[in-house]
């Protein structure tokens, strides 16, 4: 149980961090690029140094959803620079219910009454969210690609949780760690590519925040994995989300006097019991 806290903390941490980025006027593909470094050398280290030549599926769903972290990444810096913290946040937490579809549709995986519940909520708060920040003084630049960004956040990232999700289902556990550090040096190779193509700018203090940032954003899923060894994944997963989503909105709201209102209240309360219900049997 004890490892659940530091899980829900470094993912607290990626959108703090990204925050501070978006609010100093830092290069978000910069950030990104750093960031990925950093996971992919930790990465390499956990292998011990050595990468045996993985599978097909490992290396394809790899480099398939290394491609899909950088794109998710992106639209999750622009969530964050045009909305509240807890909107883009919330919208994370809530994509589990793509997986969630794919799941069914394909591997015959049979969610209980209470996770079809859970889905049905967590779209309505998608849309909910969407509505909230599409009218104008909502959002600090573009209402309606703002409003845009929600579904786009819930497609993008929850086909990372199903990338992630068709490696366990058809790659050996065995080519989970050569996985990782194919995921995250195929975002960084990529990342980097668009730095030179683009010619942004080196600046130190974005290029340190993000060697930071990919500490969090790798260890959040190493301190999951841990905490998932002696706790059910019904209790692990809520307390994580739960925990982000309460923990960035009063963050949001402490150093950055956000405040959220209305419709946007109405789709933090649906979001958070979508999450929950998804977890239930």
């Amino acid at each position: 149980m004890i490892w659940l806290v530091p899980a829900a903390l470094c993912s607290i941490s990626i959108a703090l961090i990204l925050k501070v980025n978006e609010g100093r006027g830092g290069s978000r593909i910069l950030i990104a690029g750093a960031n990925y470094l950093v996971a992919s050398a930790i990465s390499f280290l956990m292998l011990g140094g050595r990468v045996a030549c993985p599978g097909t599926a490992t290396l394809a769903l790899g480099l398939a959803a290394g491609v899909i972290y950088v794109l998710g990444f992106l639209l999750l810096m622009a969530g964050i620079a045009r909305l509240p913290l807890a909107v883009p946040v919330t919208i994370a937490r809530l994509s589990v219910a793509l997986p969630v579809i794919v799941a069914v549709l394909f591997w015959a995986e049979k969610p209980g009454i209470f996770q079809w519940l859970g889905l049905f909520l967590g779209l309505l708060a998608v849309l909910i969210f969407g509505k909230s920040f599409s009218g104008p003084g909502r959002v600090r630049d573009g209402g309606g690609r703002a409003a845009l960004l929600v579904p786009a956040l819930f497609v993008v990232l929850g086909l990372g949780d199903v990338a992630l999700k068709a490696f366990r289902e058809t790659a050996p556990d065995l080519d989970r760690l050569a996985f990782t550090w194919i995921l995250f040096t195929a975002a960084a190779v990529l990342t980097w590519i668009l730095i030179g193509v683009r010619r942004v700018r080196f600046d130190a203090r974005t290029f340190a925040l993000g060697l930071l940032l990919g500490v969090p954003n790798l260890f959040s899923t190493v301190f999951t994995l841990l905490a998932l060894r002696g706790v059910p994944a019904s209790i692990a997963f809520p307390f994580i989300n739960l925990t982000v989503i309460v923990g960035s909105t009063l963050a949001g709201y402490i150093l950055w006097k956000e405040r959220l209102r209305g419709m946007s209240v109405a789709g933090l309360i649906l979001a958070g019991s979508a999450i929950l219900l998804l977890a239930l049997r």
